[in-house]
């Protein structure tokens, strides 16, 4: 009988504040998806990024280094997006960017962001700057698909205490699928199965994710 091959599904990890490649739950999360390949019918290639002095992280550097690591010419459906804390506001700044400066660009698999934010409790500079910089949201939103936006934050977020508030700006902002877990603090420990579902879903593995039933 004839067999099809597997599409490959491209998931790029932007991590937390000072975070790395393999901190928290992003190696884990590539073993996960590994494992469920074969269920899912898609062959994930997944690529958890050390971004340039994420000690301090800056706009302009990370935009630059996305658009390196991931050249606008390569955006296509089988392309997903993961960020973590202010990863999640470096995917919105190159994905604006990209909009706004490429003549065609083509709309990406999906984003999901984890424990994203706009505003946090007890901000210092680096992280004001951050803050403050206006994002075209709009210009983002237009390479994303109307139901491949998802948010994931918690209820206890020792960062971001007003949650509520926050997922309200995601979903005017951004048009977000946002759920709110119960205690995941910022998302930090070492696995998460609800990051990796989500992905799953927004790759076309899953056929309900469980956070919609």
């Amino acid at each position: 009988m004839p067999t099809t091959t597997p599409t490959t599904k491209t998931v790029y990890i932007i991590p937390r504040w000072a975070g790395a490649a393999d901190n928290d739950w992003y190696p884990w999360l590539g073993s996960q998806l590994a494992a469920a390949a074969e269920e899912d019918d898609i062959n994930y290639q997944v690529r958890a990024l050390n971004m340039p002095a994420w000690d301090l992280p800056v706009i302009e550097r990370a935009v630059d280094y996305l658009r390196e690591v991931l050249p606008p010419s390569q955006l296509n459906e089988n392309v997903i997006l993961v960020g973590h804390s202010v990863g999640c506001l470096a995917i919105l700044h190159y994905l604006a960017s990209v909009a706004k400066e490429e003549e065609k660009p083509r709309k990406i698999g999906g984003v999901l962001c984890v424990a994203g934010w706009f505003s946090v409790d007890s901000p210092w500079q680096d992280i004001l700057n951050w803050m403050h910089a206006p994002v075209d949201y709009e210009a983002a939103r237009t390479l994303i698909p109307e139901d491949k936006l998802m948010v994931l934050l918690s209820d206890d977020d020792p960062y971001t205490s007003g949650y509520k508030e926050n997922e309200q700006l995601w979903v005017e902002r951004l048009q977000s699928q946002v759920s709110i877990l119960s205690g995941r603090q910022h998302f930090s420990a070492e696995l998460d199965l609800d990051v990796r579902d989500a992905v799953r879903d927004l790759a076309g593995g899953l056929k309900l994710h469980p956070m919609m039933a």
